[in-house]
């Protein structure tokens, strides 16, 4: 029987980066690979990205990271594609190393590499951790699932994400989301 070799996160920090490109999560304390973005990918992300500081800055409203380590859990450290931490909940935060904060909002824009037991165990770590909100982005079928405090929904083109107890007065239309990349 082999045993397994648990990390920390200051573990994970200290790991090389993979020649291959992307980097690595921690799982329950294993890492776990986690591919680079395509261009498409990025794209979509950036185009989020954009909007969540621009509101976040114009507003004071807190701290918009993508693609950033956080803590959600012992031995459960993601990088959602996206994160929003509101002010209120920013303190002593050291910038250099390993968020130890739960976002109020993570965004994941699928890729062809993410499966879908992947995605489920993220979304219940995130949700255990204490995540308010949670946007999947599916580039593929031009679909936001929203899984918050009410059940889940989907949303398409024509619709807009938005939520006014933990994003007021922000507005993204999907439409925008999923504009031509090329």
């Amino acid at each position: 029987m082999s045993t397994r070799t648990l990390l920390t996160t200051e573990e994970l920090e200290r790991l090389p980066k993979p020649e291959q490109g992307g980097g690595y999560e921690l799982d329950e304390g294993e890492p776990v690979y986690a591919s680079p973005n395509s261009y498409e990918q990025w794209e979509f992300i950036h185009r989020i990205y954009t909007l969540l500081e621009g509101w976040a800055k114009a507003n004071n409203r807190g701290l918009v990271a993508g693609d950033t380590w956080f803590e959600f859990a012992p031995g459960v450290v993601r990088a959602p594609d996206v994160a929003f931490v509101p002010r209120d909940r920013i303190s002593a935060l050291d910038p250099k190393h390993t968020l130890k904060v739960i976002p109020a909002l993570v965004v994941e824009v699928l890729s062809s590499f993410n499966t879908a037991r992947e995605m489920t165990r993220k979304i219940k770590q995130y949700r255990d951790a204490g995540v308010d909100l949670i946007w999947v982005v599916d580039p593929e079928k031009s679909e936001v699932d929203i899984h918050g405090a009410g059940p889940l929904k989907t949303l398409r083109r024509g619709d807009f994400l938005n939520d006014d107890k933990i994003l007021p007065g922000l507005s993204i239309s999907v439409t925008v989301i999923f504009e031509p990349v090329l």
